[in-house]
């Protein structure tokens, strides 16, 4: 009956990591906009790892009796070996963790797995010089259990309830789960690091149990990224039905922009001759000036709409950063008044069309300055983002209503005064970035409005 139960208790207990191993494995990571998901095959690795070691463990249990002293050595250096195996992936997971944090202690917490790994080994080193071998070799579980399964264990733990918190200060549904994962993780690293299974058959129970934990809240907090995933497939068709409808009315817009030009022409021309005819009278001049400057007007329109609809591209590797310089120094005349912040990260490369990107740039820092109020701030930045580039202008003034950031990407929809804006600058950047498969996001924030878009990363 003891046997019966031993075997079951590991098997349930190896299977629990396994899954846990799989159901992380299953997911689309790369596609995922959280920062967890880089870290979060480390945490598979480990399920796989200790899964394969209470497995074995299983057959210890059942066959040790029979195994002469030679072999017994043998066995505890493999125990040893996979323990620590399994237990460097969670360190690995817990430091993959802190690095992705954005806690104020986390590169002194980032110290303590370098830590973990010096004193793990004086220690090894001198309990190996100090006892006799049989001794040295169960002091060595021992150490690995304390030393990366308590430590390491905790240390993930925490880590995951920190990341819980920045979720949940962010509002995110996903923050909930996450922190029961770690409260869940915790609780095994206490019950692998600080009780003996030479103490009983419910010591495994009880770590199977905090394994089963960790198991179901990860499958909870795994659902935001089916979510997610879901989201983005959405988004995409969305997307691409945004570009037929924009695609065709540019098609229709630039027939009829290229028809208007020439009538614009003519007027023009004879607002020209018209006005050498004209004798001082100040009122007829007046009325042919305001006639000139709707000209005027129409054909910065249709020239616009021509921009708008034209989809040629020519790209190449460019710096992120040149491209900002060069539109800031395009700007200098606007700009000689603002106190302007960078915040600028070297050697981001993009594949692209530098001239449209610095167009695009140009149009968001506009935008930002002529929504500034009495304080004149703006700052910018471009940093890598995993394996993008996120670059960012943020403006001080009063931000956007959320139905005007509902419709600030649509075409002819504009918030600045009549006569000031066509309308067609958000949509022509949004088209742009498009066009280099990237995005294009307005938030607001504190004190004003931060338009962002994020850009593929191009390797040296």
């Amino acid at each position: 009956m003891n046997e019966l139960l031993v075997f079951n208790v590991y098997l349930f207990y190896g299977l629990v990591f396994f899954t846990i191993g799989c159901v992380i494995s299953f997911r689309n990571l790369k596609v995922s906009k959280l920062a967890i998901a880089s870290a979060l095959p480390a945490l598979a690795l480990f399920g796989f790892t200790h899964a394969f070691h209470e497995w074995s463990e299983l057959y210890l249990k059942l066959w040790i009796g029979t195994l002469t002293h030679q072999w017994w050595v043998w066995i505890k250096l493999m125990r040893i070996a996979k323990l620590l195996i399994s237990f460097l992936a969670l360190v690995w997971f817990a430091w993959k963790m802190l690095d992705i944090l954005t806690a104020p202690h986390r590169r002194w917490l980032g110290t303590l797995v370098p830590g973990l790994l010096i004193l793990y080994l004086i220690a090894t080193l001198v309990h190996l010089a100090t006892f006799p071998i049989e001794d040295s070799l169960l002091l060595s579980v021992q150490l690995t259990r304390w030393i990366f399964g308590l430590a390491g264990g905790c240390l993930a733990g925490v880590a995951m309830i920190y990341y819980a918190r920045e979720l949940s200060a962010l509002h995110h549904q996903g923050a909930h789960p996450f922190a029961w994962a770690g409260i869940a993780l915790i609780a095994y690293a206490i019950a692998a690091g600080l009780l003996s299974s030479t103490w009983g058959i419910w010591v495994p129970i009880v770590r199977m149990l905090c394994a089963f934990g960790l198991l179901v809240s990860l499958l909870q907090a795994l659902k935001l990224f089916d979510l997610e995933y879901q989201e983005q497939i959405e988004e995409q068709q969305r997307r691409i039905m945004r570009g037929e409808k924009l695609r065709a009315m540019g098609e229709l817009a630039s027939g009829i922009a290229h028809e208007i030009k020439t009538p614009l022409s003519y007027a023009t021309l004879s607002c020209d001759l018209l006005e050498r005819q004209l004798d001082g009278a100040p009122e007829p001049r007046r009325q042919l000036e305001r006639i000139r400057h709707g000209l005027n007007r129409a054909s910065h329109i249709s020239q616009e709409v021509l921009h708008f609809a034209r989809n040629d591209n020519e790209h190449c590797q460019v710096s992120i950063t040149h491209v900002i310089d060069s539109a800031l120094k395009l700007m200098q005349h606007r700009l000689k008044h603002f106190d302007v912040e960078l915040n600028l990260q070297s050697g981001l490369l993009v594949e692209g069309d530098s001239v449209k990107l610095e167009e695009v740039i140009i149009n968001l820092v506009n935008n930002a300055i002529d929504a500034s109020g009495d304080e004149r701030r703006l700052r910018l930045s471009a940093q890598e983002y995993r394996d993008r580039v996120l670059v960012t202008v943020e403006d001080w003034g009063k931000g956007m209503t959320t139905e005007q950031l509902n419709q600030a990407m649509s075409p002819f929809f504009t918030t600045k005064p009549q006569g000031q804006g066509t309308g067609l600058g958000l949509a022509i950047c949004q088209q742009i970035i498009q066009q280099h498969q990237g995005e294009l996001v307005l938030t607001n924030k504190a004190p004003g409005l931060e338009a962002s878009f994020t850009l593929p990363r191009s390797a040296p």
